[in-house]
């Protein structure tokens, strides 16, 4: 593959690489989706952006837009994952962020950037991660289904796979500095 030929990877930045079996493919989504504080935060803060830009119209302001605003971002990061954890199941590919583990903000940084964007498969080999690009990008377009009549699946579905890479990658880079974070932020 180019990317790792190119020097863009360092072998040595990853852990030892043990694929997931069944068992623990499972465990993954349910922790990726409906046992994680990120899904719900996540769908919740999409939700409270999308009630202030008042998006979509039809679904009036107040308690009742804001709760149809969220079950529809629930159902997004819901079809996200499914699509996501269901093709990387099929392709043998890790659908986990890999840490690094190598030291300084800019390569953590970094690293959590690329690896948005890349996965190993079960024999360990750096993959472009197909599964997460058809999760946010196939899940924002089905979910375009459940919006008023005048949204285009094609169009609107990738203005919302868009915003959902970008909170790919800031769960990677939370995932990648979390330690840290957690660390600094309990006080003792």
């Amino acid at each position: 593959m180019a990317i790792v030929s190119s020097g863009l990877l360092s072998a040595q930045s990853l852990a030892p690489y043990t694929p997931l079996n069944s068992s623990e493919r499972w465990h993954e989504f349910w922790n990726d989706t409906f046992a994680s504080p990120y899904f719900y935060a996540g769908a919740l803060a999409s939700s409270a952006n999308s009630h202030i830009a008042y998006d979509p119209p039809e679904w009036r302001l107040g308690v009742a837009g804001y709760a149809e605003r969220s079950a529809w971002w629930l159902g997004v990061f819901t079809i996200q994952e499914t699509v996501h954890q269901g093709s990387a199941a099929m392709l043998g590919y890790d659908p986990r962020y890999l840490r690094c583990r190598c030291r300084g903000f800019l390569p953590r940084a970094s690293h959590a950037f690329k690896w948005s964007l890349l996965t190993k498969n079960s024999s360990g080999k750096t993959r472009l991660d197909l599964p997460v690009l058809a999760g946010a990008y196939g899940g924002g377009m089905l979910a375009m289904y459940a919006y008023p009549d005048r949204y285009q699946p094609l169009k609107d579905g990738v203005r919302i796979g868009n915003q959902q890479m970008v909170f790919v990658v800031g769960f990677n880079l939370i995932d990648e500095f979390g330690p840290e974070l957690k660390r600094f932020f309990t006080f003792h």
